[in-house]
């Protein structure tokens, strides 16, 4: 929520009801009302600890009191709404510019892994509980953290009885052509992240080995349309989780820039209008501890003992 004219934030914690009724003004029923409703629901039915709470801030530093709530709270993660909508038509409609901004600077500055969560609905209007409720969920390995964190995310929402999880591999078996993207991970090369990526698949395989309710599949890719035929086979089901940034010669021959840096190239596939799916879109972005050393570092100023003296 905007706040105008002030640039400290404003949080108001909502009060538990000891009639166990949900927080709801039925005659003047907001979305913001409707948030909490689904989150206070999902709390007696779920068993687990929800504290819903209000953050009135100013636009341009909303995302210092997002991330600075976060650190807090010690949170694992953010996630935070796209900017753009559904329309009836099926397409994303931009609805506010400004939280592209804002989603841009939390990915910047986030003391945690972040979520941007393309909202297409995951159960339409009909209510159901949380016992009842089943989904299908994909994620989508091309490989690197932002994807590890993809893969690690989705396993932990498969721990609900009601979710069917698909990993899905894309291994390059010729070259593509195609950029290969290549991104900076604490000065890792391409071959240790290489290896790294099989370390965690040989550890995801053998934790997934009992549970008929994961399924680990391997994509062999020979070129750009092929990684796009392989992705929309999945397109039916209810939700896709995608690292925000690949590494490795897969991802790059997609060659999807996009509108939309911070959904990374899977993210904006998925979300292109050429791309026909009805399941919405989280894109995950892994906590870089390091990077986050790295602009405490380079805002130390080092005094000699000269400087010293003369001052």
């Amino acid at each position: 929520m905007e706040l105008t004219e002030r640039s400290s934030a404003i949080l108001m914690v909502h009060k538990a009801r000891k009639n166990g009724l949900p927080f709801w003004n039925k005659r003047q029923q907001s979305d913001g009302d409707q948030i909490v409703v689904a989150f206070e629901a999902f709390q007696q039915l779920s068993r687990v600890s929800i504290r819903p709470m209000t953050a009135i801030s100013a636009m341009l530093d909303i995302h210092e009191d997002i991330c600075s709530c976060a650190e807090r709270k010690r949170a694992a993660m953010i996630i935070l709404p796209f900017h753009k909508h559904q329309r009836f038509d099926g397409t994303l409609e931009t609805t506010r510019t400004e939280f592209r901004l804002v989603n841009r600077r939390v990915l910047e500055h986030a003391p945690c892994s972040v979520g941007i969560l393309v909202d297409r609905g995951l159960g339409g209007s009909t209510h159901v509980s949380a016992r009842n409720f089943s989904s299908e969920i994909t994620v989508l390995f091309f490989g690197g953290r932002d994807d590890h964190e993809a893969v690690s995310y989705g396993l932990r929402m498969s721990e609900h009885p009601g979710i069917n999880l698909t990993i899905v591999q894309f291994l390059a078996i010729s070259d593509i052509p195609g950029d290969v993207v290549s991104i900076n991970v604490n000065y890792i090369s391409n071959t240790l992240v290489g290896s790294s990526d099989e370390t965690f698949v040989a550890e995801i395989k053998q934790k997934i080995s009992n549970n008929s309710s994961i399924k680990f599949e391997e994509k062999a890719i020979q070129s750009a349309a092929e990684i796009v035929d392989v992705v929309r086979l999945f397109s039916r089901c209810n939700l896709f989780v995608v690292g925000r940034m690949q590494e490795g010669q897969v991802t790059g021959a997609l060659n999807m820039k996009g509108d939309c840096p911070e959904l990374g190239p899977v993210g904006n596939l998925l979300t292109s209008p050429d791309f026909s799916t009805s399941a919405s879109v989280l894109v995950v972005q892994q906590y870089n501890e390091q990077k986050n050393l790295n602009k405490v570092s380079s805002k130390v100023v080092v005094l000699s003992e000269e400087d010293s003296e003369t001052e």
